[in-house]
């Protein structure tokens, strides 16, 4: 089971980035506007995903990653649960998931406005559930540790906790985006997004070593 969580982890942070790389490059070669999102925000993760030309990658890729995610928590879901840990992450799992579909279902649909209503919230509620998500596993694999059921090094848990603390000034700052009447400006809400998807998933790949054979 171990083995599983560990690659399904870090499949969890390949599919995404590779996909946002080789998206953001299509983007680059077609526009030929040279960007780097991260800092410079010039560009938005739907805009690079929505396009004709990357439209026919990204949403494939995003499903994969969706239905390994769902995976993914199921089978962390039935390791806690081996050692006694009640734990809703099948729930979770879903919820977080269905959001993160209707998100992908309706890239790149320009026709109503609700549609645009639609992937706002929906990748609010995503992020959000995500976040959660993160601090919930961090804390039932703290109580495991702390109460020695499981031994493994705490350097893992301090950077899972880093992580979720660095995504949280992102969620402060960005916040005001979720008010549609408020002017947020596009850069930045384009950094806050680039730079909190990419802590959302880097959380996975301390995971991933941590739960590999040899390290738990």
């Amino acid at each position: 089971m171990k083995k599983f969580i560990s690659i399904y982890s870090i499949l969890l942070f390949i599919i995404p980035l590779t996909t946002l790389i080789y998206c953001h490059q299509l983007h680059v070669a077609h526009t030929g506007i040279q960007t780097f999102p991260f800092i410079d925000g010039q560009v938005s993760v739907s805009l690079i995903g929505r396009q004709g030309y990357s439209i026919g990658i990204f949403k494939p890729a995003f499903f994969l990653y969706s239905a390994i995610s769902v995976l993914f928590y199921f089978k962390i879901s039935n390791f806690f649960q081996s050692y006694r840990i009640k734990n809703k992450f099948k729930f979770y799992c879903i919820i977080s998931n269905f959001f993160l579909c209707i998100y992908i279902i309706t890239l790149g649909e320009r026709d109503s406005t609700v549609y645009e209503i639609l992937r706002r919230l929906s990748i609010i509620l995503y992020i959000v559930s995500m976040y959660i998500n993160h601090i919930y596993l961090t804390k039932i694999l703290w109580f495991l540790r702390s109460n020695k059921i499981i031994q493994f090094n705490i350097a893992y848990l301090i950077i899972l906790y880093v992580i979720i603390f660095l995504m949280s000034i992102l969620i402060i700052i960005g916040s005001p985006w979720v008010n549609p009447l408020f002017e947020y400006p596009y850069d930045l809400k384009n950094i806050v997004e680039w730079n909190y998807f990419f802590l959302m998933i880097s959380f996975y790949v301390p995971l991933s070593i941590l739960f590999h054979k040899n390290n738990m």
